[in-house]
């Protein structure tokens, strides 16, 4: 089997309107107004790290038309949350299309704060910030006396895509869309 070929199963819980829409139109696509929707006051501090997965991610899957933001899966199903108004999909799709990361390493961008390559590095950086009288580390990225600081920690940001450097040995997954005929269950 080539690597093209190869299928991957995943798992994303999803509203009912996303699988109105797959149902309806064969294809959903995340867009930056349902974004803002469900965050509201605080959107753009999640389109901030957002916009940077979207850059970064597309070097490794190129986005097809139409496609804003990712959608977001797990290849394991204990990892997914099933809320009151959603639906959990099971998903097979080619691997060619799968962004693969580490979901720690991503909740470290969404809070706007730096990766650490290993162990030491952390402390070393803890101990800077502490030497600078930072006590809290979202202000690097908020405010502008840190130019430096913040560069840093964008830098950082590149080894979501880094298996070499692992916070977690749990792997989320981001898809650009999802196809109808990549549904294998929405009812588990």
């Amino acid at each position: 089997m080539s690597e093209s070929s190869k299928k991957i199963r995943l798992y994303t819980s999803q509203s009912q309107i996303v699988l109105d829409t797959i149902r309806e139109k064969g294809i959903y696509h995340v867009k930056k107004e349902f974004i803002i929707k469900k965050y509201q006051e605080v959107a753009n501090v999640f389109l901030e790290p957002y916009n940077w997965f979207i850059r970064n991610a597309a070097n490794i899957v190129p986005k097809p038309e139409g496609a804003e933001y990712p959608i977001w899966l797990f290849n394991d199903l204990v990892y997914v949350e099933k809320y009151e108004d959603s639906n959990v999909l099971e998903i097979e799709v080619d691997i060619e299309n799968v962004i693969i990361f580490d979901p720690f390493k991503w909740n470290r961008i969404l809070n706007l704060a730096y990766i650490p390559k290993d162990d030491m590095d952390r402390i070393e950086y803890n101990e800077y910030l502490e030497k600078q009288g930072i006590k809290n580390e979202v202000s690097i990225y908020t405010t502008n006396y840190y130019p430096h600081l913040k560069q840093k920690v964008i830098k950082s940001w590149e080894s979501l895509f880094d298996d070499n450097i692992d916070l977690s040995k749990t792997n989320q997954v981001a898809l650009w869309e999802l196809r109808r005929e990549w549904i294998v269950s929405d009812n588990i």
